[in-house]
């Protein structure tokens, strides 16, 4: 909708806020859609309980992007919705998750409770798979892009020490 383009979207285009994503639970490994973090409609809310694991930034981010099962009676690719989730909410709470380096960029997600208006649907409710199909390949674009770019860089300074070695 306009409104949550104009609350979520373009502050977080603006570089002003971030927006974590968060799609990996814990024992789901790369299967995005063995998801079991659960979102229940009471009203014009739903009320989230679940976890989320390797969210990126999730530390820093106001906003979540996230994906929750809104029907678990159906196959597990249908009955998925897509939220947007404000950090801030109660009930919710992060976890950095440590690199052996000791820094961190990733976190754990713990969501109990939480209450996320309607209004914060992305598409229509258990449309969330084919909806996070375009965020999903988008992230993965942006970070093919990213590898390819920093392998150029590494090949550029070989080849530039090579040249200078003779």
């Amino acid at each position: 909708s306009p409104d949550l383009w104009d609350r979520v979207g373009r502050p977080v285009l603006a570089g002003e806020a971030i927006a974590a994503l968060a799609v990996t639970e814990p024992g789901g490994g790369s299967d995005v859609a063995a998801l079991s973090t659960r979102a229940v409609r009471d009203g014009d809310h739903y009320v989230v309980n679940g976890q989320k694991i390797w969210s990126t930034n999730s530390m820093y981010a106001s906003q979540c992007l996230l994906l929750v099962r809104t029907d678990p009676t159906v196959k597990k690719h249908a009955g998925i919705s897509y939220l947007i989730m404000d950090m801030n909410s109660p009930g919710v709470e992060v976890r950095p998750i440590r690199k052996s380096n000791g820094a961190s960029n990733f976190g754990e997600i713990f969501m109990t409770d939480v209450r996320i208006p309607v209004e914060n649907l992305i598409g229509a409710e258990n449309n969330g798979w084919a909806v996070s199909q375009s965020t999903l390949s988008s992230e993965r674009g942006v970070l093919s892009f990213d590898g390819a770019e920093r392998d150029m860089m590494f090949l550029t300074d070989v080849y530039k020490q090579a040249r200078s070695q003779g």
